[in-house]
């Protein structure tokens, strides 16, 4: 960059500065922060004064100091508003709270709130809450040491037009974005003409793999038919088997065939005592193999008792029985 350029860059930038650095808006380290606004820096830090603190402290009726919180816990005779310093809340630091609601003035059934602790005012004033409560206003912005490297950098001798550098500017803008724009161009119309080629040479690939791949494929496809017909042969002759076999297995079965009737049976009105047996008498007999299915509300019960033959079956649940439940019982009679 010519030194012409450079001037023209930063004419009028020293008086920029001090005009700045005269700013009231600006904190100054020579004034100790007394150009800072105190109440609404609080405002903005969530902080107490000392003076309200002092107020809250003074305005107490009655103030306890005790060592952790554990101690804070077996004080007694607590009321609303009472304060009480913890030297260690915890994190070997001071801690102030207010109690907020009692149930019988003992601190272990008492509630608190902390309204104030060493961190508090440690942090309160420090540079860094100074410097983001400063930039927290509105057009305030940080001159940082990168910054203030950069304007380190220029030298200006004499004065420079700014106006008629940003004219020259735009217009060197304006043809190099149009060189850039045309070599753009040409380098996605040679892209283009690279993947056009990329791609042809990807299908004739895939042509020659394909080919090759039926080649393979044939052969294993009359493999497959020859094996094919060597187990169908041989699936015939098992099935032919197993034909023989199922029929004979009818014809057993129709022999032995004993015919059963399901039924489903609905009782109300029953009433027990919870974990004590409670019986009901079905209208046929149980049959013999058969394991009957009792339902209380549709809830399967696990524990029944019964006896092929009888129509009496006996459940128990874990609750009472009552007329308004409704029990199903599902068996199978001949």
């Amino acid at each position: 960059m010519s030194n012409l350029i450079q001037q023209k860059q930063v004419s009028g930038l020293v008086s920029d500065l001090a005009a700045k650095a005269a700013d009231s808006a600006v904190v100054k380290k020579s004034n100790n922060l007394s150009d800072v606004n105190a109440g609404s820096a609080r405002t903005n830090l969530s902080v107490y004064s000392r003076s309200e603190v002092d107020a809250m402290v003074a305005g107490a009726e009655n103030a306890h100091s005790v060592a952790t919180i554990t101690a804070r816990g077996a004080l007694t005779g607590l009321k609303v508003a009472d304060r009480v310093f913890v030297s260690n809340d915890g994190d070997s630091k001071w801690a102030l709270y207010m109690v907020t609601a009692i149930t019988n003035g003992n601190g272990s059934t008492s509630t608190f709130e902390k309204i104030a602790d060493e961190d508090l005012f440690t942090n309160a004033i420090s540079a860094s809450a100074v410097k983001a409560a400063y930039e927290g206003n509105g057009n305030t912005n940080a001159f940082t040491d990168a910054e203030k490297s950069k304007v380190a950098h220029i030298s200006v001798s004499q004065a420079v037009d700014l106006d008629a550098v940003e004219s020259d500017l735009a217009t060197t803008t304006t043809t190099a974005s149009s060189a850039l724009s045309t070599a753009n161009s040409a380098t996605t119309a040679a892209s283009a003409a690279q993947s056009t080629a990329n791609t042809a040479t990807t299908k004739a690939n895939t042509a020659q793999s394909t080919a090759d791949g039926a080649v393979i494929d044939a052969a294993a496809a009359q493999s497959t038919a020859n094996s094919a017909s060597t187990a169908a042969s041989a699936a015939q002759t098992t099935a032919d088997s197993a034909a023989s076999v199922a029929a004979t297995a009818q014809s057993t079965a129709n022999g032995k065939e004993d015919a059963f009737t399901q039924a489903t049976e609905t009782f109300t009105n029953l009433s027990g005592g919870a974990n004590a047996a409670v019986a009901v008498t079905l209208a046929h007999p149980v049959a013999g193999g058969f394991a009957p299915q009792v339902f209380f509300n549709g809830l399967q019960v696990r524990s029944i008792t019964y006896n092929a033959g009888s129509p009496e079956v006996e459940f128990t649940v874990p609750y009472e029985t009552e007329a308004t439940d409704h029990i199903a019982v599902t068996y199978n009679w001949r």
